[in-house]
């Protein structure tokens, strides 16, 4: 697959086909992905992949946040859009498995830090994209980051996103891109 096509056929996908994610092919996908710029060389980013039962009660922690985005949601969309949404956040579309991805902070600036890890998310997504897999990057749970730190045993690293994964069972619409936000400056001197 052309770099190309990969950016432009990625589509986050929120409902998965009941198919496993062999731990190989995941491993190959992160490996890849972690090439991600980062500041200064830092890589300060951990990722946990998780499937089966330590899958299951992260969904369970991470659909208490659906509650925190629902009043923006329902200005922005249809009642019918709402309440999808709000099933997807309690069984993540049926995804086999979920990516947890944190920076560590540096002692410098966030927004470095923050960068870099998106980089590497958005390494991740395209990977996952051209194997075959998709993903969902998810920033609602951070409202219950809290949780999720304890859940997993983390302390001093910040939560960036959630990631359901798997082999995609959908195919969204072509979003259209908007207009006017580039501006080309000095190429007519």
């Amino acid at each position: 697959m052309e770099l190309k096509d990969a950016v432009k056929g990625r589509r986050s996908i929120r409902k998965f086909k009941d198919m496993a994610v062999s731990k190989d092919k995941i491993e190959a996908i992160i490996s890849d992905a972690l090439w991600a710029p980062s500041p200064m060389n830092r890589q300060n980013w951990k990722i946990f992949v998780l499937t089966g039962k330590r899958k299951n009660e992260l969904i369970s922690l991470c659909s208490k946040s659906y509650g925190f985005i629902r009043p923006r949601l329902e200005k922005l969309f249809k009642p019918s859009v709402v309440e999808w949404t709000k099933k997807f956040f309690e069984d993540f579309g049926g995804a086999p498995l979920v990516l947890v991805i944190y920076y560590i902070p540096s002692g410098e600036e966030s927004t470095g830090d923050l960068q870099g890890t998106a980089a590497l998310i958005q390494n991740l997504l395209l990977l996952l994209h051209a194997e075959g897999l998709a993903g969902c990057w998810m920033t609602g749970p951070l409202h219950v980051s809290d949780d999720i730190n304890s859940y997993l045993g983390v302390d001093g690293m910040e939560l960036v996103a959630v990631i359901p994964a798997g082999y995609p069972d959908q195919t969204p619409p072509v979003p259209p891109r908007r207009v006017g936000n580039v501006e080309y400056l000095g190429f007519d001197e």
